[in-house]
């Protein structure tokens, strides 16, 4: 595969992301329409999901022009070594841990932002809702899964493979040998 084949699945894989974000969207926009005064707010409401389908079409349509709008052009000439599966698989697990990480960062400055307003506040008591413990628990544990993923992607590789074909994946070229009844690679 190719640089831009690459850049091609992350860019349809990022367009059924932004799919299931726009559709997520919509209930909140059909009770911002039906409350009082919401009916202003439809056409804005129609073009921003028309605008995120019409997004979506376009990365997933035509996905090798956005990718080699996005690669920068090579002024040397291209290595002709390609990656192997495992490699490309752990490099994928690392990416899906750095998005995890992204997401998980930009909530844990959320969570920071408003303990540190709540230091602030007047003395009186305030309790947290269900939703914001729940909200902070669900940042911890995506930045949990992104060191996971980041540090660990070849044991995680392995694991994969192991469950998967009912083997271990030789780390010097060879093929991989089954796993024996003991657990050790006799390979």
């Amino acid at each position: 595969m190719s640089r831009e084949d690459y850049i091609a699945v992350a860019t349809r894989l990022f367009a059924v992301y932004m799919l299931f974000a726009a559709i997520g969207q919509i209930p909140g926009m059909v009770v911002g329409i039906s409350q009082p005064g919401g009916q202003t707010w439809f056409w804005l409401y129609l073009l921003v999901v028309a605008f995120s389908l019409c997004l979506v079409g376009l990365l997933w349509f035509f996905p090798l022009t956005v990718a080699r709008k996005l690669l920068p052009v090579m002024r040397e000439p291209r290595s002709e070594q390609a990656l192997d599966a495992p490699t490309a698989f752990s490099i994928g697990i690392t990416l899906l841990g750095l998005w995890f990480l992204a997401t998980g960062l930009a909530d844990a400055v959320y969570w920071l932002t408003f303990w540190f307003r709540l230091g602030q506040a007047d003395a009186f008591e305030l309790e947290l809702t269900n939703d914001q413990v729940a909200g902070m628990v669900t940042t911890g544990v995506e930045l949990l899964i992104a060191l996971v993923l980041i540090l660990g992607s070849s044991g995680i590789r392995r694991l994969i493979y192991r469950y998967r074909y009912g083997r271990i994946e030789a780390t010097d070229g060879r093929e991989p040998s089954p796993v024996s009844g003991s657990g050790r690679n006799d390979g």
